[in-house]
Formats: structure tokens, C-alpha cells, sequence
């Protein structure tokens, strides 16, 4: 891996270095991304501009294909209403006793969101890191409210540690779109397991964090907190979860780029670079 790394690094070094960066407040080093990508297993947080954010919220806000089979409401009771503001809707969900809400984003048609995900900025890096020629994108939103659930809940919303295997090579683009720390349900990330997993944990099924913490040491397990617009990439066939929100809602794009055409819902796209 690190030999094919170099040799791509030489033919598209000026090609990365020479990107504008047009939607993140500070330039994005490509190269370092990709290096922290191969080496950890997930990039540095880079800060999404704010009208892209509010952009994507309002993608997000207007997408009613959600995944309502777990959920007794109908896709009206649950989306945002014209008259809320985020933290209105999170009270409305959190008084509906709604813990979860995701759905998928429809890639097809023109809009900001897809300019962004297929944008030189972040395609040059899904196609250093993934060595490919063909990428399918699917992107979703997941909503998560602090509310007691229970293990099946926990089970059923994948807030177990895990790891994905959906494509040969994939990539995931997480873009937190309200601000979240460590209450509000942070992504958690054990390093370097998308290289090397304690022989516990080859099989793909969800761990308890007992099962976890007990075999990797605690320098080595990283949650990812930051500002609205915190946006980063990780290789998730590394061991992660997302955390049970304790005391504030979460709101976020799940972005995957798998290696070679996979279409999970109507809204994903395959691409060729």
C-alpha cells in the first residue's frame, strides 16, 4: 500500500497541490489527508464554509426519502418544518420519542451537495486513497437525540463498535452539521484497525466497548468532536461506532466512496475519474 501511495503521490503531486480550495475555510493538505488516511486510518477535521453547510442542511431538510421502518410516524411528522429552527426540531423529534432519524440523499440531480462531493477538492483524495478509475457515492443523514434506548435500539442504530465491509476499498466523508462534543454523540474511531484488528475482532458483527477498550489502548481510540461544519474522512473498515448522544442532538452527512458501482438507494451515483 505505501509503495502504491508514493508512486501516485509523484504523478499527481503538482495536480493535488495546484487545487483551489473553493468550500473549506483553510487550505486542505491532499497529500498529508492521504498519508494520515493510509497511516491512522482517518484524516485531520477540515471546516466546512458556511453557506455550504447551510446549503446542505437545507438538501437535508427538504429529503423525504427516510428510512421510516423502525419509526411509527409517517415521513411528514418527521421531517423539519418550515417554521422550526434546528433546535426546535430537535426538541419536536426528542417530545416524539424519536431517537434516530436518517435518509438518503438523492446524488442524481444537480445540487450543491453533489457539485461538492464530486469537486477536484475531494475527489482527487477518494481517488489517491482508493488506487480507482470508477466510484460510486451515496450520501445520508443521520439525526441523533439524546433519549434512553435500549440495547436493541443501541444494536439496531449500529452505536455498537463495528467495521464496514460494503466495497472492496471505500472511503467515508463525515460533515457534522451542528456542533458536536462529547455529549452530543461523536464519532469514535480505533486507530490503525482498518490495517491490523485484534484477532477478537476479524469477524463483522458489533462489540460492546468492553470488548473493545480491553484489547486496544486508550491513546489509540479517538473521538472526533468539532464545530458545525467539522468535516473529515475516515477508511471505515477500521473498528468505529458513533456514540449514544447524552445530553445534546446530532446532526451529520454519512458519505461513502466505494471502489467500483454499487447502488444502495435510487439517489446514488457511479462516476468515472
Amino acid at each position: 500500500m505505501h509503495l502504491v501511495l508514493f508512486v501516485i503521490y509523484q504523478n499527481q503531486k503538482k495536480k493535488i497541490l495546484n487545487i483551489k480550495c473553493n468550500y473549506f475555510k483553510n487550505s486542505v493538505d491532499a497529500i498529508g489527508c492521504i498519508n494520515d488516511l493510509d497511516n491512522k486510518g482517518y484524516s485531520d477535521i477540515f471546516q466546512l464554509k458556511e453557506e455550504y453547510k447551510e446549503n446542505f442542511l437545507n438538501h437535508i431538510y427538504e429529503c423525504k426519502n427516510l428510512d421510516l421502518k423502525k419509526l411509527n410516524y409517517s415521513t411528514i411528522d418527521v421531517i423539519k418544518n418550515k417554521n422550526e429552527n434546528l433546535d426546535d426540531y430537535f426538541v419536536r423529534l426528542k417530545k416524539m420519542k424519536i431517537s434516530r432519524v436518517t435518509g438518503h440523499l438523492d446524488l442524481k440531480n444537480q445540487n450543491e451537495l453533489k457539485n461538492f462531493l464530486t469537486s477536484k477538492e475531494i475527489l482527487n483524495i477518494v481517488q489517491s486513497y482508493l488506487n480507482t478509475n470508477s466510484v460510486s457515492i451515496n450520501a445520508a443523514f443521520f439525526i441523533s437525540n439524546p433519549l434512553e434506548i435500549s440495547k436493541e435500539t443501541k444494536y439496531q442504530n449500529a452505536q455498537y463498535f463495528h467495521w464496514d465491509n460494503d466495497f472492496r476499498k471505500f472511503l467515508k466523508l463525515y460533515i457534522y452539521l451542528n456542533d458536536v462534543d462529547e455529549y452530543s454523540g461523536p464519532h469514535v474511531f480505533v486507530k490503525n484497525t482498518h490495517k491490523q484488528k485484534n484477532r477478537n475482532h476479524k469477524l463483522c458483527r458489533l462489540y460492546s466497548d468492553n470488548q473493545i477498550y480491553e484489547k486496544y489502548s486508550e491513546s489509540n481510540i479517538v473521538k472526533f468532536t468539532g464545530d458545525s461544519g467539522s468535516t473529515f474522512f475516515v477508511d471505515s473498515y477500521g473498528i468505529h461506532k458513533a456514540e449514544v448522544p447524552t445530553k445534546k442532538s446530532r446532526i451529520l452527512l454519512n458519505v461513502h466512496f466505494g471502489v467500483g458501482k454499487i447502488m444502495y438507494t435510487k439517489g446514488d451515483i457511479s462516476i468515472n475519474l
